[in-house]
């Protein structure tokens, strides 16, 4: 009995073992099947002619995000829904890490609440490094964030992050009118975790960096930053 139940033990470890090497195995390569698919495309966007060469790859493609001092530095693409481009790369091919990807209500050039989504990957990449906002030290000191959309550079500056329950329906593309605008930024504010002095109106365009976060069940990081210059 008690060489059956070393045996059952064994059995139980060796399989949780197994178990444990394949689930890194499979984490190790998405993150590599990921780099080379990312990395190939920061290639083409280095091309006189990116916007050009980015959409005939991928005509969802709508503009580049950088943020400062981070790794963020990927293309944006839009889906038909807020779903596919979860699971999906910049191909179209399927990708646990997904795609950095913008809400598919939004109008780029027209609207002036713009939302973008990213996973926060364990290894720092697509959206991890929203994270560093939540520092205040960082939040200081790294407050610019660029798009680059047919051959202009638009430059924002952060003035909010704060952390949400996923289950809130607070994030908004449209207003009615300018104070129901205004309201939805004065709310952002407060929610903070850290205050600046950076003045934010009904006449301000922003964007909102939406990502997952872990400080409870179903918590997000989220980051809004104003638009300040296009050049």
């Amino acid at each position: 009995m008690r060489k059956f139940l070393r045996t059952l033990i064994n059995l139980i470890l060796i399989s949780i073992l197994v178990l444990s090497g394949y689930k890194i195995y499979t984490k190790l390569s998405e993150y590599k099947k990921a780099d080379k698919v990312y990395t190939e495309i920061r290639e083409k966007s280095k091309k006189s002619n990116k916007d050009e060469e980015l959409s005939s790859s991928n005509p969802d493609y709508r503009f580049w995000l950088k943020v400062d001092n981070t790794n963020i530095d990927y293309p944006v693409v839009q889906g038909t829904d807020n779903d596919y481009y979860l699971t999906h790369d910049f191909n179209k091919d399927y990708l646990a890490s997904g795609s950095i990807f913008m809400d598919y209500r939004n109008d780029f050039e027209n609207d002036k609440s713009i939302i973008i989504y990213g996973h926060h990957m364990r290894n720092k990449t697509m959206f991890g490094e929203l994270a560093n906002f939540k520092e205040e030290s960082f939040f200081n000191e790294n407050n610019k964030i660029t798009i680059e959309h047919q051959g202009k550079t638009y430059t924002y500056e952060v003035f909010s992050v704060y952390i949400a329950d996923s289950s809130e329906n607070f994030l908004e593309t449209n207003f009615n009118n300018d104070t129901e605008y205004q309201n939805y930024i004065n709310e952002i504010k407060n929610k903070s975790l850290f205050k600046t002095n950076t003045n934010v109106t009904f006449d301000d365009k922003i964007i909102t960096l939406y990502t997952c976060s872990y400080e409870f069940n179903g918590a997000r990081t989220i980051v809004n930053a104003k638009l300040t210059s296009i050049s």
